[in-house]
This record gives C-alpha cells, structure tokens and sequence, in this order.
C-alpha cells in the first residue's frame, strides 16, 4: 500500500481520537513535520456553549497552555482564514492573504517569538457545518513539499477530521416531537403562529404551547434562532414545507 493507503486504513479503524492521533503523528512525520494541531468548530446548529475544541501535538506545553486558557484561537487569524480558504497556505503568508485587526497582527508577533517556525495551513469540512482546521508545523525552516505532499496531506487531513465526527457525536438540542419539527418547519418558512394554527387545524393558543416548547427545548428567545438552529442540527427541512 501506499503511504496515503496505509493512512487511510489506520484512520478507518480507528476507534478512539487517541487512535486518530497514532495514525496521523506518524504519517505527518514522514513529510518533516513535527507539529500537529487539530481545531474541531462547533457545528452549525449545536447546542449553547459549544466550544471549539483544540488538540495539538509538538508544541512546547507553554504555549499550548496560553493558547487555550488564554483563549487565543479566538485572535488567531490562520485558522479563521482558513475557514474561507480553498487552498492551503503557509502560516508566514497570512499578513499578505487577509487584512489583520490589532489584536491578530499582536498574536503573530507571539507566534514568532515562541520561535515554532512555518508551516501549513489546511481546512476540513464535515457535517452540519462541523468543519475545522488542520496546522502543521514545519521540522526545518524550508521543508522539500511538492504539490502531490500538499494534497496528500489535504486527503489525510480531511479523512482524519470525519473519522473525529464519527467518533464523538455533536451535542444537539433536545429531540423535538412530530409536531414540534413541523410547527418549526414553519416558522423557518416564515408563518406567524395564526397562520400556522390555521394550517395544522389547530388553535393559535395550541400553537403558542408548541412554540414555548421549541423555544425552550432548543434554548432560544426569537423565530430566528430557533429556526437557524432548527436547520443547523438537521431537525427540519423547510425546503418540504409547501407555502
């Protein structure tokens, strides 16, 4: 089997993230890299709170703390570029591709001086808007990749983030019953709560208990919201509801 191959089958078998890890440390170090970190975003439509969740591997333990319990992947300008990206980027090209706010241009400034050198920048995308983002750090200062690297490591990248969805679920709002989903298919058609009464045959006073439960259920206060996050975790599909 190919390098690539051999990757592949050790992801799909893969039955814990830990086990993720065991597959992507060693194919990642056949490139020349030696650092590995993982951002997994929160998919469209989870539960409040949610966090993104960030793994990394290689990094000295100091910065990784900073990172996460000073919150800096939320002034982190290359995975938030990455997100709107097609392609993959070096990290040291980030000032050329997006304008950077005062708070990013500072956090560079950290990065350089932690010394980690450059490396790649790589999305991954997944259910629901359940995507993420995949950096990897460069061994040297001027690693040998060619093209066919890059998309090697974008195929790897990308099966290793779906075998992560795979294996640790979304947290998603409470199910909603029959009824529920369909007065929500409503609401995100944009029926006001008469009108769907009218619709289902049922009193608007029935239809004012459904839409408390919604609300309550998906922990929302308006028809937007509660209609994005409908949609986001898959409860509804307002594309069925006829007008």
């Amino acid at each position: 089997m190919t390098r690539l191959e051999t990757f592949m089958d050790g992801v799909s078998r893969a039955e814990t993230p830990a086990q993720i890890w065991d597959a992507v440390l060693p194919f990642a170090h056949s490139f020349g890299i030696d650092k590995v970190s993982y951002h997994n975003t929160p998919a469209f439509g989870a539960v409040p709170g949610s966090e993104t969740a960030v793994f990394a591997r290689g990094f000295p333990e100091s910065w990784l703390c900073d990172y996460v319990n000073e919150r800096l992947y939320e002034v982190d300008p290359i995975p938030a570029y990455a997100a709107h990206a097609t392609e993959p980027f070096r990290w040291s090209d980030i000032a050329k591709l997006t304008p950077l706010t005062a708070p990013e241009t500072d956090f560079l400034k950290r990065l350089l001086q932690q010394g980690l050198g450059d490396g790649l920048a790589l999305q991954v995308f997944g259910p629901n808007m359940r995507n993420g983002y995949v950096g990897v750090g460069f061994a040297s200062s001027d690693p040998d990749l060619s093209g066919g690297d890059i998309r090697e490591l974008q195929a790897a990248a990308q099966a290793a983030h779906l075998r992560y969805c795979t294996l640790v679920p979304v947290a998603t709002p409470e199910a909603l019953t029959p009824r529920e989903r369909e007065v929500l298919g409503w609401i995100a058609r944009g029926k006001s709560n008469s009108v769907i009464a009218e619709i289902l045959g049922v009193s608007p006073h029935t239809v004012d208990t459904l839409v408390r439960r919604i609300y309550g259920k998906l922990e929302v206060a308006d028809r937007t919201t509660a209609a994005i996050r409908g949609i986001g975790a898959g409860l509804i599909q307002p594309g069925n509801y006829a007008t």
